[in-house]
């Protein structure tokens, strides 16, 4: 799961306000969120990158380690923007490098396994016009710009205010995490995919200091709920798995006594 913030020089703001190109574009801030299954549950790890002048190539280095060639990256929006500043960014800053995860990344198709654009999924592969990832929070509950916005991440960035931006970055991929597991759950029909990841999430960000300013992602609507129903899901779950284990033992029990009969 990653997210970028970006910064535009003022010979490339457009004269009438608009959105800038995103070729204009470079990345000042990169958050990468890993969600890792463990036979003891979910294990996040949540990194957090900054681009200076003069650091390019390290920040690129960095990002690649963030993103290697056998994970499945997941954006909204990455295939229209973040994929697309990462990568035109890092031909002009590390041409020298080896960035295959990174490129696997940056031109990965629509349907290829490499990458999921939730923009694209949640919009029907195009079915639906574009909206913005604080549209789809909105509808379901997930906070979203609860310190700042992306267009004040230049303001912020002239000023020196980094761990601004820092924290702003961190917000928008835990808002893209809570998307993506309610994604996941509907399409497969499980309500454990939403629920068990989502709760030991928010105990997560509890627990370490340095998220304090996440805590808004436990505290909120799907967070509460998945803290409440997650017992009885893992009850449930170790309950299918006693009787797996039992209907397990009782078919090698029959199987030696058949084995062992002489007729």
């Amino acid at each position: 799961m990653y997210d970028i913030e970006t910064v535009v020089g003022e010979a490339d703001t457009p004269v009438d306000g608009s959105f800038p190109p995103w070729p204009r574009h470079r990345p000042v801030s990169a958050a990468f969120l890993r969600a890792r299954w463990t036979t003891a549950g979910y294990v996040f790890s949540l990194n957090t990158l900054m681009s200076v002048p003069g650091g390019e190539a390290a920040f690129y280095q960095e990002v690649e380690r963030q993103l290697p060639s056998n994970v499945t990256g997941i954006s909204f929006n990455g295939r229209g923007f973040d994929n697309r500043v990462l990568s035109i960014q890092a031909m002009k800053h590390s041409p020298g490098l080896s960035l295959a995860g990174l490129a696997r990344q940056c031109f990965a198709g629509r349907f290829d396994g490499a990458h999921c654009d939730l923009a694209d999924q949640f919009g029907g592969l195009g079915g639906a016009r574009p909206v913005a990832l604080a549209e789809i929070c909105h509808a379901l509950d997930v906070p979203i710009k609860t310190s700042t916005s992306g267009g004040d991440v230049g303001a912020l960035w002239i000023a020196g205010q980094h761990q601004a931006i820092r924290d702003y970055v961190r917000e928008d991929v835990l808002a893209t995490y809570l998307c993506w597991l309610h994604f996941i759950a509907f399409i497969k029909s499980d309500e454990a995919l939403l629920t068990l990841p989502l709760a030991q999430l928010s105990a997560w960000i509890e627990s370490e200091p340095g998220l304090a300013h996440l805590k808004p992602f436990a505290d909120c609507r799907p967070a509460r709920a998945a803290r409440a129903r997650a017992p009885a899901l893992r009850a449930a779950a170790a309950l299918k798995d006693a009787e797996r284990r039992a209907a397990q033992d009782r078919d090698e029990a029959a199987f030696a006594a058949g084995a062992a009969s002489p007729f």
